[in-house]
């Protein structure tokens, strides 16, 4: 599935152009016609909102016709449409999302953002001296799946120079092993950018795993010892289970480096205003937002200015002429633009008390 979070966060129109639906699942449809006539009788029918009135018409003409043709018989779905610059997307999600209807100057983005947060692009290497299993674990997609055989021997006490040879032997068939394995997550994190390796199995391939891959792969390996012997569907439980505590400790270890930075008066900020302020001026590295914090703010029509808060006009040319925005969502398209990083945690209370965002600083 081609999801590039780069090229939707750059799309904008001047005015709310933009639909953007999530629908949970096959059920979501049948509902969906009900929360559609809503939002259209809600749009004004004069002044800007009446070009906006025309745009949500028309894009929910294209919407319906995509759903007529290509009926959601499974999984979660995002559909994005602007006929006002001719694009449309349609979005397979393997997750569960709530059911949004939205109209914006962006695509609503913030549900992916998360969902890529949560998972990632996780490769998993299952190995014993026999078979190697790497597949990915992701939001988006199925992974694929590669299988590597090893058949390396285990050490035994033979003696003499036949079990010198045979040590040779059993080396030379475990540095290819490792070799092919270590070769098939380059070539999956050139394809695929890898945000993390978890690594499960025998200690010894791990080890020798680890150790053969590129720096800047290792630096993203985690090795965990699970018993392989318990079965597959067993074993993917634990799995799963592996990669939400790692995410949880992930979400409390980028908050505590940002706290210690601020205390420090070092690169950080805190609080929607000024994490707002800096991601304008591309100066966030990496971002920590509670998932549970919906800021909004409004977007002037007239030149264009994010406010943030429910301002009655634009602080910067006075006009009244305002939409509401999602002001993380905003963050986001800024951020990922600018190749920066905003993270959704699990509510953590001293990011709550900090003002429950916050952020490192490039300079």
């Amino acid at each position: 599935m081609d999801l590039d979070l780069k090229k939707l966060a750059a799309l904008r129109t001047s005015g709310r152009a933009f639909l953007s639906v999530f629908l949970a699942g096959p059920q979501s449809v049948a509902d969906l016609e009900k929360r559609l006539s809503k939002v259209h009788r809600v749009l004004k029918g004069g002044g800007p909102e009446k070009d906006e009135r025309e745009y949500f018409t028309e894009n929910v003409a294209v919407l319906w016709e995509y759903l007529s043709q290509n009926p959601l018989r499974s999984g979660s779905l995002c559909i994005y449409a602007c006929r006002g610059i001719g694009f449309f997307q349609a979005i397979p999600l393997l997750e569960p999302v709530k059911d949004i209807v939205r109209i914006d100057s962006s695509p609503y983005i913030r549900p992916l953002a998360e969902l890529h947060d949560d998972y990632g692009t996780v490769a998993v290497v299952v190995a014993d001296n026999k078979k190697a299993r790497i597949f990915l674990v992701s939001s988006f997609v199925a992974g694929s799946e590669e299988v590597i055989k090893g058949h390396v021997k285990n050490h035994v006490k033979v003696g003499g120079w036949s079990q010198q040879r045979y040590e040779r032997r059993r080396d030379k068939q475990l540095e290819q092993y490792v070799h092919d394995i270590g070769q098939a997550l380059v070539k999956l994190d050139q394809e695929e950018r890898i945000a993390q390796v978890l690594l499960v199995g025998s200690k010894e391939v791990l080890h020798l795993v680890h150790n053969k891959l590129p720096k800047e792969l290792q630096a993203r390996v985690m090795e965990k010892n699970l018993d392989l012997g318990r079965g597959e569907g067993t074993l993917n439980r634990e799995l799963m289970v592996l990669l939400a505590e790692e995410e949880h400790h992930s979400q409390e270890d980028y908050w505590e480096r940002i706290r210690v930075e601020y205390l420090e008066g070092g690169l950080a900020v805190t609080g929607i205003e000024d994490v707002l302020r800096a991601a304008i001026e591309r100066r966030v590295e990496k971002g920590i937002v509670n998932r549970t914090f919906h800021p909004r703010g409004r977007r002037c029509r007239n030149c264009h200015t994010l406010n943030a808060g429910m301002v009655e006009a634009c602080r910067v040319c006075g006009s009244p002429s305002l939409f509401d925005v999602s002001l993380i969502n905003e963050i986001l398209d800024m951020l990922i633009q600018a190749d920066a990083e905003l993270h959704f945690a699990d509510p953590i209370p001293g990011l709550a008390a900090a003002g429950e965002i916050a952020a490192l600083l490039r300079y």
